[in-house]
């Protein structure tokens, strides 16, 4: 699948679910919901490995994960106990942006092992 219209589609409806139900809880009830939360990263893990290598980038699906970050960190400072937590809930999705815009995915990033490009 390389036609950037398609990743978008197929990915839409599945990040915003995602988001929802990971960013719902959290901002509506103060509650942190870890199995959400990884659902959200397994939808962006995925998306990160379609668009690998894609000149033309779907701008609402970066906003989404971008906003889901600056979100966690916002609320972090609130969640006592939590915020260290949600601090590295952000980081694990601005560096799942990070390879998207290097046109890497996380399959390309192995620990310990030098990378020669």
């Amino acid at each position: 699948m390389s036609d950037i219209h398609e990743i978008e589609l197929e990915n839409r409806a599945r990040i915003d679910e995602a988001v929802e139900n990971f960013l719902g809880p959290l901002l509506q009830i103060q509650t942190l919901k870890r199995d959400a939360f990884e659902q959200l990263d397994a939808a962006v893990r995925l998306m990160v490995k379609q668009l690998k290598g894609q000149q033309l980038l779907p701008r609402y699906l970066l906003h989404a994960v971008h906003s889901t970050a600056q979100h966690c960190r916002n609320e972090a400072p609130y969640f006592k106990g939590e915020t260290k937590t949600l601090e590295e809930m952000a980081a694990r999705l601005d560096y799942s942006l990070g390879l998207i815009l290097c046109g890497e995915s996380h399959e390309d990033r192995t620990p310990g092992v030098p990378r020669i490009i």
